[in-house]
């Protein structure tokens, strides 16, 4: 793979990760809720779904792909059915009191939503399997090539979302105290964008 071919992947990638979806929706939601370590967490666990997927298809495992794309319809609405679940928990939580440190959220739980949300995300999956391969110079030994790239979009969707997070949690301080149940309201409806987001994407 040449030089050229791995920076427009890059600058493709960068794109992909920059725009609004289920998975920002989530770290962002969460860190407003929970605070910066629990968006991290939940960082850690889409950026495990993801690879888990990269992998999936580095690894040539097209049963798994025909399976999400044959169920596309139906994971993306359980998808986005979670999203809502977790939107109206915010909703019905209670606020932080002014100068309170905000309510932790335990670490399984927070790696867990962030998996469940990017690895069941079905137009990711499908994604990767077609984009991937137009990097690859099939004359020119592809397995490696594939698992540069694949390493490379994990880095960049890591470094993404972090930013995201820090982000979010620089605006959650700032709306601390009574402004608090202003940012619960901003994260549950950030959590409903993302919902709304898995529920009109089609396959293409």
């Amino acid at each position: 793979m040449s030089f050229e071919t791995w920076l427009l992947f890059v600058l493709a990638s960068v794109a992909l990760i920059a725009t609004p979806g289920p998975n920002v929706a989530l770290v962002i939601g969460t860190t407003l809720r929970h605070g910066r370590t629990g968006g991290l967490l939940a960082v850690a666990g889409v950026n495990a779904g993801v690879i888990l997927q990269l992998c999936t298809v580095a690894a040539g495992l097209s049963w798994i792909v025909d399976a999400f794309s044959a169920h596309f319809d139906l994971i993306r609405y359980l998808g986005a059915g979670y999203l809502i679940v977790l939107a109206a928990q915010q909703l019905r939580s209670k606020s932080v009191s002014p100068g309170a440190a905000a309510p932790a959220l335990a670490p399984e739980r927070a790696f867990g939503r962030g998996f469940l949300i990017a690895f069941a995300n079905p137009k990711t999956l499908v994604f990767f399997a077609a984009f991937l391969p137009l990097f690859i110079d099939a004359n020119a030994g592809p397995s490696a090539a594939l698992w540069l790239l694949v390493s490379t979009f994990a880095v960049i969707a890591a470094t993404g979302d972090t930013l995201f997070v820090l982000a979010a949690a620089r605006l959650g301080r700032a709306v601390s105290g009574r402004y608090a149940r202003i940012a619960d309201k901003a994260s549950a409806g950030i959590l409903i964008g993302g919902a709304v987001v898995l529920l009109a994407a089609g396959r293409r």
